[in-house]
């Protein structure tokens, strides 16, 4: 049960975050290179954070 409500609740921190990056990214998309920019930061950090979280 415990681990239901935590779930939970990281899909609701999941859902503010994808509010909030949706809302940032409509106002700043429209320049290529800001968009190009954004997305390679989004990918750094997406496999900096696997690779810390997945460590031994």
């Amino acid at each position: 049960m415990n681990r239901l409500l935590l779930i939970a609740g990281l899909s609701e921190v999941i859902e503010d975050w994808n509010e909030k990056l949706n809302s940032f990214a409509s106002e700043y998309m429209d320049n290529v290179w800001f968009g190009g920019a954004m997305v390679i930061i989004l990918f750094v950090f997406g496999c900096w954070a696997i690779s810390y979280l997945t460590k031994k």
